[in-house]
């Protein structure tokens, strides 16, 4: 079966970009960082979640990332990666970064298992709390994820190590987590997001550098001014849930993913990118998964 592969004998060198970036830039010097979230990857090629397969969707909206014309600095994925928790997964998620041509850290969603990230995605697979430097930003990367549980939460350790951090590196900063930190206005999801997200935002309000906290698991286009920062959220590269619905529900919107320019300066520029539309037709009726 797909999931007895052997496991890799190395790390993915893709994922090996962790020191700041010392070489002068001119003011106007910009990175495109991608963010691609909420894939639900199978072991095999012809699974599928809702009558659609993820694998297909996923690979299209990589490949229209990656057919811009200019070069991603970085990719980050936000969680829910493989949905059936098997090494082949993650097999396969590991071959395809090794294609994108730059740097790629991943974090954990619900759906996720640290171990076989680890395993297979090495590098790219990030700690608990970490930091990355993209130019002279700051990318901080936090696991809101809880054992057997949909929704999120944040450890004391973790949301001190975020204000720890913070407070040595006052350069921009965008925080990244899975499940998101505020309600987006769907009953049914809200019910799941980062229990204690309020924490995480206490800690971002004191600290000006902070551009925005960016997440996935809720599979739409989402965007909330929170004083001087951004909150941000993301389609999904498969299906997309109908914003401000009180159940769970489908959206005809397809498939996407977010565009992040950081300018040396500390501007942040952001938008969603779509496909033009699904890789293959969508079953709208559903009641959940």
């Amino acid at each position: 079966m797909a999931t007895t592969a052997s496991a890799p004998s190395v790390t993915h060198q893709h994922s090996a970009s962790t020191q700041r970036d010392e070489t002068p830039r001119p003011a106007d010097a910009t990175w495109r960082l991608i963010q691609i979230t909420d894939s639900h990857l199978f072991a095999t090629a012809d699974e599928r979640l809702l009558d659609l397969n993820t694998r297909l969707s996923f690979a299209a909206v990589l490949a229209l990332a990656l057919e811009h014309a200019e070069p991603a600095a970085a990719l980050v994925m936000t969680g829910d990666l493989v949905h059936d928790e098997s090494a082949a997964g993650y097999a396969y998620l590991a071959q395809a970064l090794g294609t994108v041509g730059c740097p790629s850290f991943c974090i954990p969603g619900n759906h996720d298992r640290r171990g076989l990230m680890e395993t297979w995605l090495g590098e790219a697979a990030i700690e608990s709390v970490a930091e990355r430097r993209l130019g002279n930003w700051n990318l901080i990367f936090l696991d809101s994820t809880q054992p057997g549980e949909d929704g999120g939460r944040l450890t004391p350790r973790q949301v001190a190590q975020v204000d720890t951090l913070l407070r040595r590196n006052p350069g921009p900063t965008l925080v990244f987590l899975h499940q998101h930190p505020i309600p987006v206005g769907s009953d049914w999801i809200d019910t799941i997001d980062v229990a204690n997200g309020a924490e995480l935002l206490a800690v971002c309000d004191r600290h000006a550098q902070v551009k925005a906290i960016v997440c996935g698991h809720i599979h739409q286009e989402f965007a909330s001014v929170h004083g001087h920062y951004q909150i941000l959220g993301t389609p999904s590269t498969c299906f997309q849930f109908m914003p401000g619905s009180p159940v769970f529900a489908l959206d005809a919107r397809t498939p996407g993913y977010r565009e992040l320019r950081l300018s040396a300066d500390g501007r942040l520029d952001t938008w969603v990118m779509r496909l033009a539309e699904y890789p293959e037709p969508l079953v709208y009726s559903t009641i959940g998964y």
